[in-house]
Parts: C-alpha cells; structure tokens; sequence
C-alpha cells in the first residue's frame, strides 16, 4: 500500500509500505502470530526512511516481542537551539536564509523490546536494548541545490544557528561528529482501555528508565519518562475527552548527547521518529523540536466528537472531530555557558532570562474512520506564542494522536 502522510514541518510523504499478518489457525482473529512491516519512504522537505520490524508472541511464548531496525535521514532537521524561548526564533532571519534553523542528521537504529505480564491484572513490565549511531552535521546545501543556479528563488545557502553552537561549544566538538549509543530500558506499564483506538473507558500508564551505561558507551547517562493517559465517555459513544500528560528527563549529573534530547523514550516504536517537543507526534502547531531540555513536560488535553456514523460496502464507517489543547514545558534547561560569545550574539540569538514558561498550541481536526481501528486523521494547530511558531500546522496521518 502507499505511504502517503502530510505535516508542516517535514512536507508531503510519499512512499510504499508492506504489513504482512501471520494469524496461525485463525481462531484467535483479529489477533496475529506475526506481523512483518516494511516501509521505504521520503518527505518532500528532505526526510527518508527505510524500516522493517517484527512484532510477534511466538519467538518467546507468553512475551511480546518486537525488533525493529531502521535508517533515518534528514536533510533538513528542524534545530531552533536548546531550553525553548532562551533560544530567540527571528522569522526575519528566516526570510534571510531558509536554512538557518536546520542541520543534517543520519541515524542508524536496531532495537529489540520484550513486553511480559508482572502477575497482575492489566500489568507489564518491559525490557529493551537499543542500538543507536548518529551522524549530524550542517546543512549539505551543495546536495539541496542540485541542478538549481544562484539566482534561483529556491538556492539554499548561509550559515545555521546548529552551525553557530557548535562554533561556540554549546554542541561538544565530539558530539558534533556524531557517536553511537547503546541503551537499555526497563519499565511497567499499566493498562485498562477498552479500546487500542480511540477508547472511551480506561487508562493507558508507564514509567521507563533508559540507561546509557559506561561499560558501553563513551558518554553515558540516565534518563526517565513517565506518561498517563486516560480516556471518558461524556456522551456514550458519541463524545469522549482524551487526555495525556507525560514527563521524561536525565538522573544524575552527566550530561545527554545533545543528539538524545530531542528523542522521546516510548516502549514500542510504534511511530518511525518520535522526536519533540513540537510537532504532529507531541505539541501540534508548535515548530517541531521547539522545546529541547534535559528535562520537559507536557500535556494533551482533547475532546473527540463522533458526528455521523453510517454503512458502506459492508464496512462500518464513522466521521469525526476534535478539539485540542497542547501544552509543554521545559522542566530541567540545558546548562550553556556563554561567557565566550560576544554581547551582539547574546542579544541576537539569546533570551535574557532563566525563567520557562508554558508554550501552548489549539486547535482541531476531522477524523474518517473504517471499521472503528483504521483512523485518517487531519489535525490543525496554532501556537498561541509566536516565538513557537507563526504558521498554521497541518497534520495528516493515520491514527489519533495517543
């Protein structure tokens, strides 16, 4: 089948996905032995993906076992600097250079999650090993600007901010010629929906550590995430509210790879590239990657409308719309030192100020829904501060958000 999505920061994707089901004797449809995923995808604004993963409860019985590997590159990676609005977004600088707010990423992942019962109704623990190697760099505008000239209205060209902190040791020289990551994740998680799928009843919880060990890494670290999400029926299959609040940041003193903060920690790469805060998978109208700390909160709070349910070709459809409210906020700033930049840069590129305040995003979406799990969703949001963004986002893809 197509891979056809769309969002404001990344563009149009286009691309061909191939999810093949294994359901043994059939007797336990719709649930499978195996499901095999292949996709190979790209983005018009310069995002390519290349993924296969295996989900599956037979290779260990009794244990949900999942292994993906997957190969990400991103030409033009959204990189507006470190602890929100301490770092200044200037559309005029923008409008200059359309690349200043960017960098180049490649990254390399191979991960391998087992999901068993604790004992307890509803209850999981999780483990995990992630193999991980990331290349980032500056924007390859020479590869951009293939077959255009100078005076051509879409030639990139300039410096970037990304370019500009590495200059200044904000990004660690090492840490700039990318490194590899092996980590490992514990957790719990705790659920009681009564629905994979936009729910009406139950809760969905977990708390994961991902440790980074010295043993296996030149930089280790400790990170947490803890997410709830909880679902009511206000008017019995015709009105939900959705809500969602999450935390994850660093334990201890050592320091992140500059190349982790963006990459939230879940417990099954369900989505390809989850990255925030900002975006269609976290703070929907806020630029993607807006809010990068070493510590963030955030918070999704939306009713979701079931208007018109009818039948067609044998199929159960229904159409949908949501109302949302998105929040975040940076909890634990990155320390950056800059006593070695000049005062013209500090007015230019910084924030005067330690204090975080809450970026927020509104909006809402339609939903086209077949047979209750097969979901297109279009979502539109707007950050209610322009430093986070002045455009509106526009997300189209399959599924609710959470």
């Amino acid at each position: 089948m197509p891979a056809v999505s769309y969002n404001s920061d990344e563009g149009f994707q286009y691309g061909v996905i191939l999810n093949l089901f294994d359901y043994g004797d059939g007797q336990q449809f719709p649930a499978y032995d195996y499901s095999a995923y292949l996709e190979a995808s790209r983005f018009t604004k310069g995002s390519s993906l290349l993924r296969f993963y295996l989900d599956t409860e037979k290779i260990l019985p009794g244990i949900r076992s999942f292994l993906d590997i997957s190969y990400v590159q991103e030409d033009l990676l959204p990189f507006y600097g470190f602890n929100g609005f301490q770092s200044v977004y200037d559309t005029d600088t923008l409008a200059g250079n359309r690349t200043f707010y960017a960098m180049s990423m490649r990254q390399f992942r191979l991960m391998a999650d087992f999901k068993g019962q604790f004992g307890l109704d509803n209850l999981n623990w999780l483990l995990s090993y992630g193999f991980y190697h990331y290349t980032p760099g500056n924007v390859n505008h020479d590869k951009l600007n293939k077959d255009l000239h100078p005076g051509d209205p879409e030639y990139l060209y300039g410096t970037s901010l990304y370019d500009h902190y590495v200059d200044w040791g904000l990004i660690d020289g090492t840490e700039a010629n990318g490194g590899a990551v092996h980590a490992l994740k514990a957790g719990l998680l705790y659920d009681t929906r009564n629905a994979l799928v936009n729910p009406d009843r139950g809760v969905y919880s977990e708390a994961l550590l991902e440790l980074a060990p010295g043993w296996l890494n030149k930089k280790p670290y400790a990170r947490y995430s803890l997410v709830h999400r909880q679902y009511h029926a206000l008017i019995k299959h015709r009105l939900n509210l959705a809500i969602r609040v999450g935390a994850q940041g660093k334990v201890g003193k050592n320091e992140l790879p500059f190349y982790r903060r963006t990459q939230l920690i879940s417990p099954f790469a369900t989505r390809s590239n989850v990255t925030g805060l900002g975006g269609d998978n976290s703070l929907r109208g806020i630029l993607k990657n807006r809010l990068v700390g070493d510590g963030m909160a955030y918070s999704n709070l939306e009713l979701r409308w079931r208007a018109f349910n009818f039948d067609l070709f044998n199929q159960h459809f229904y159409i949908g719309f949501n109302g949302f409210v998105d929040l975040g906020l940076i909890t634990d700033a990155v320390d950056m030192n800059l006593d070695g930049l000049s005062l013209a840069d500090r007015s230019t590129y910084f924030e005067a100020t330690t204090k975080q305040p809450l970026h927020a995003s509104a909006g809402g979406g339609l939903k086209l829904a077949m047979n209750e799990n097969f979901v297109v969703s279009v979502d539109m949001g707007k950050a209610l501060d322009k430093r986070d963004g002045e455009g509106l986002g526009v997300y189209i893809k399959i599924n609710y958000l959470f």
